[in-house]
């Protein structure tokens, strides 16, 4: 017989140790956000802060905390579990790793209908596998997407101060100049391109490039298995492999047919990993704005997270190049790649054009040109650093 009620114990002390645990500041992002919902899901990568959002705010509304992960709690379903809870009282319920658990959309909506007065938050580190999950909650369930930390985001971790967004196309040049009076911006900006996109660098920043590379791993490990069947070994060290390649590549791209030969598999199952593997915050892709299908490998294929370019010693024209089409997009900009790479990289907002380089890169004939090194913006060029306000 199982023992529920202990093993709920058990996962109460579990919730105590990682409270007493939590590391102050908390980021922006967290405390910017009202969320009255009573159904929540929450997705991004892993690494990101999730789980500490979840935390502070079990902590701070007396909330329970279960991850869905945990050994312990596969004995039985999430549905008798959060029961469990509720039937002793608890009201609020945070379920972290929900993707973890059996038939967990389903349980969801039966959990929400059957306890009205009761509220239930949930997080995921898959984009793709929670909206499959929460097609047929919409009406119940409201889907959050946690962005990884912006620049401006890293500077209130850091103790430089909060100077508020900043739409990078569309600033306020006074306040530039304000941050550029209030602290060393181009030097604090060079550290969070290096470290500073997941929270990971308040546990210290020698130690966050081992980190973040076994982020990457969990997530291919833990995550991609749920998205792709059948997965073996060997698409495993493909997708290391792949890693590797555009780690080192000075043309941002894949050779589908190369690959395909060289590890013996076929081009559905490449795109289906390669989907995967965006779903999941390990790529971001960038397609041309008349190619609308999921399963191609784009124009340029980036790192999502730009940290990963130093972490593995990669190329600084593509850490750049992946940092722009990242900030652009958390920022709510659409982002295509241009066809004549003569005239610029990007295509943003389907009209705006933009080149990306270092201090000297010319503007070529793209409206914007967007530059590492800079400090000021002037006409027509963007100071790289400023992206990290828009989000």
């Amino acid at each position: 017989m199982i023992d529920e009620y202990g093993i709920l114990d058990s996962a109460a002390l579990v919730q105590a140790r990682l409270f007493n645990a939590l590391k102050s500041p908390v980021r922006p992002w967290a405390v910017e956000r009202t969320i009255a919902d009573r159904g929540v899901i929450i997705n991004g990568p892993r690494g990101i802060g999730k789980t500490s959002f979840l935390l502070r705010s079990a902590e701070r509304s007396g909330a329970r905390y279960l991850s869905m992960d945990h050994p312990a709690l596969s004995v039985q379903s999430l549905y008798v579990w959060v029961e469990r809870l509720f039937q002793r009282g608890v009201t609020v319920v945070y379920l972290d790793e929900i993707h973890a658990a059996r038939d967990w959309s389903r349980d969801l909506k039966a959990l929400y209908d059957a306890w009205p007065a009761c509220t239930i938050w949930a997080s995921g580190s898959s984009s793709l596998l929670l909206s499959q999950g929460i097609a047929d909650l919409s009406r119940r369930f409201v889907s959050i997407s946690m962005p990884p930390l912006s620049f401006r985001e890293y500077l209130v971790l850091r103790g430089r101060g909060d100077f508020g967004l900043q739409d990078p196309l569309h600033h306020d040049v006074t306040i530039v100049a304000t941050i550029l009076r209030t602290c060393p911006v181009l030097s604090l900006f060079e550290e969070y391109l290096e470290y500073g996109f997941k929270p990971l660098f308040t546990e210290g920043t020698e130690s966050y490039p081992q980190k973040l590379l076994q982020v990457v791993q969990k997530t291919m490990e833990a995550d991609i298995p749920f998205l792709v069947p059948n997965i073996t070994q060997n698409h495993f060290r493909l997708m290391n492999a792949v890693l590797g390649y555009l780690s080192q590549s000075n043309i941002p791209v894949i050779q589908v047919n190369s690959l395909c030969r060289e590890w013996n598999l076929g081009k559905e199952k490449l795109y289906s990993l390669l989907h995967a593997m965006e779903q999941t915050g390990l790529l971001r892709i960038i397609r041309y704005a008349t190619n609308h299908s999921a399963m191609s490998v784009g124009a340029k294929i980036f790192f999502a997270d730009p940290s990963l370019y130093p972490a593995l010693s990669g190329k600084e024209g593509n850490m750049r190049e992946a940092f722009v089409a990242a900030a652009l997009e958390y920022a709510g900009h659409s982002v295509h790649a241009s066809r004549d790479e003569t005239a610029a990289d990007f295509i943003v907002d389907n009209d705006i054009t933009v080149e990306v380089g270092g201090l000297h890169k010319k503007r070529k004939s793209a409206r914007h040109v967007v530059r590492d090194g800079a400090d000021f913006s002037a006409v027509g060029m963007i100071p790289m650093w400023l992206l990290g306000f828009g989000w």
